[in-house]
């Protein structure tokens, strides 16, 4: 190889690493303002407004009383008055979807929902969720079936008090 032959290379591969070092260059400018835009953002907000279905006039019957067990039927044995693990059991909803209730000696709170004939409540502290199915809604007497895997299912009724 001639000189002149090894300048024309040489010049070669350095315009080339030029043009590599241009690409380079603007690939971490492309890369720094993508990072940049990213951070600079302002944050979509994560609160969703829930929308609540409409109470009826029967579930508005159950809020705002303090429901208190009068009986209790398991396997088919009416309880009353109650026995001593279902006596101050009771039960308050409220028409803004929360909870106050004691169920088998057991202090919950927190929120519920109703679908159907189902009352789901999840407890505040525990993250719990467990259901009432409503058997009867009258003015001042509510009956409901629960049904937890300790106690199997425990049909309450209850008055308002």
């Amino acid at each position: 190889m001639t000189m002149k032959q090894k300048d024309i290379a040489m010049t070669k591969f350095y315009s080339n690493l030029k043009a590599m070092n241009k690409i380079t260059g603007l690939l971490f400018l492309a890369l720094f303002l993508n990072t940049s835009l990213g951070f600079s953002q302002t944050p979509i907000s994560k609160t969703k407004q829930v929308i609540k279905p409409a109470l009826s006039e029967k579930d508005l019957m159950m809020c705002d009383k303090e429901w208190h067990t009068i009986s209790v039927e398991e396997w088919g044995v009416v309880t009353k008055p109650p026995g001593e693990k279902n006596v101050q059991d009771m039960l308050k909803l409220t028409a803004d979807g929360s909870f106050e209730l004691i169920l088998f000696g057991i202090k919950k709170s927190g929120t519920w929902k109703k679908s159907g004939e189902y009352i789901y409540f999840t407890d505040v502290l525990s993250k719990g969720k467990f259901s009432y199915k409503i058997l009867l809604v009258e003015a001042s007497k509510l009956k409901v079936d629960h049904f937890s895997e300790e106690e199997g299912h425990s049909i309450f009724e209850m008055e308002s008090k």
